[in-house]
């Protein structure tokens, strides 16, 4: 489990040691779907292009685990699958009835999902996610696996980090200079409350929050302050999908206000802002696969890919599309490094 997670001594060595960070941040479930079905590719293509020059790149990731059931971009409360006969099936993990739709996936238990049907892939995947302690942790282990099992991650080179955990390290000493500066700025902390829901906290609450490694005291900072903590580390690039591109430069403007309100200095990072990728054109389904899904009302996510017995041929189409134009299959935007702060 934890070199899965990057959290073993050589991962760690490399990321210490890494002149280069990729940084990437993804929202939990256990599907994923274009573009950022395609980002640990992205940031994978990244570290090993650094390799050929010589330079040993480490991608860090930030997970979003408090977003809750009714996160429309990711669907955590449903599954796409192939089962173990090759069959789509859409499994239901929870309710979204409107009285639990805003839970978060942090106060969700891990599922009990039976083996009987699941293909090898998911069964190897569930068996290793099972360990974890939530359903948020569960979602984001056995994407892992998956991305694995698709080439997605140069060995030793991937550090993942949950943003409550991110959290906790950037505000374990700090709480009350940053709590200051975010009050002043109106950008408030959340907390998790008995309904399971996240809500704004009043500077005064945020800091009586004592046990910052139990759930229900956990404090979550507001959107851009989390990417914040992520460019604490120094990452030379980060990525986002088409909203960052829009919002990125806005969100830059707002953090170096903050880091020079706290008295922090570092550097911005270069941008990459994947804002479409047109899987139906560089990597369609089997056309039965694609035809059940469609019927079950999905869209082309990880577990599907993964299930192909040729587990690398969805890196392979990527692969290969690293030399058609910009704004084909793939729309980009990039921006260099925005300087100081």
């Amino acid at each position: 489990m934890r070199r899965l997670l990057g959290w073993d001594d050589d991962s760690l060595h490399r990321f210490i040691a890494s002149p280069m960070i990729v940084h990437s941040a993804t929202h939990v479930s256990m599907n994923s779907f274009a573009p950022m079905l395609t980002f640990p590719w992205f940031c994978h293509t990244l570290v090993e292009s650094a390799a050929r020059r010589g330079v040993a790149a480490t991608h860090v990731r930030t997970q979003v685990t408090h977003n809750n059931l009714s996160d429309n971009r990711w669907k955590p409360h449903v599954w796409w699958r192939v089962d173990v006969g090759g069959r789509v099936r859409c499994t239901r993990l929870f309710s979204k009835a409107r009285r639990f739709e805003h839970q978060i996936l942090l106060c969700q238990p891990v599922p009990d999902i039976p083996r009987d049907d699941l293909a090898d892939a998911d069964a190897d995947a569930v068996d290793l996610a099972g360990h974890m302690t939530n359903f948020a942790y569960f979602a984001m282990a056995y994407r892992l696996g998956l991305e694995r099992r698709l080439g997605f991650h140069t060995a030793d080179s991937t550090v993942e980090v949950p943003i409550d955990l991110m959290n906790v390290f950037s505000l374990r000493d700090a709480l009350p200079r940053w709590s200051e500066a975010l009050y002043a700025m109106e950008l408030p902390l959340r907390g998790i409350e008995p309904d399971n829901e996240l809500r704004f906290l009043t500077a005064s609450d945020a800091l009586e929050r004592r046990d910052p490694l139990d759930v229900r005291d956990t404090l979550i900072s507001h959107n851009y302050i989390n990417v914040g903590h992520a460019y604490r580390l120094g990452p030379s690039v980060t990525m986002g999908a088409e909203k960052m591109s829009v919002y990125e430069a806005e969100m830059n403007r707002v953090l170096a206000a903050f880091f020079s309100a706290i008295g922090e200095s570092g550097r911005f990072p270069g941008f990459l802002g994947v804002r479409r990728v047109d899987l139906a054109a560089l990597a369609p389904l089997e056309d039965r696969i694609q035809s059940e899904l469609d019927e079950l009302g999905g869209r082309p996510s990880l577990p599907l890919y993964a299930a192909d017995p040729d587990g690398g041929a969805l890196r392979k189409a990527l692969d290969a599309a690293l030399d058609q134009p910009v704004g084909g299959p793939v729309d980009l935007v990039t921006r260099a490094a925005a300087g100081a702060y």
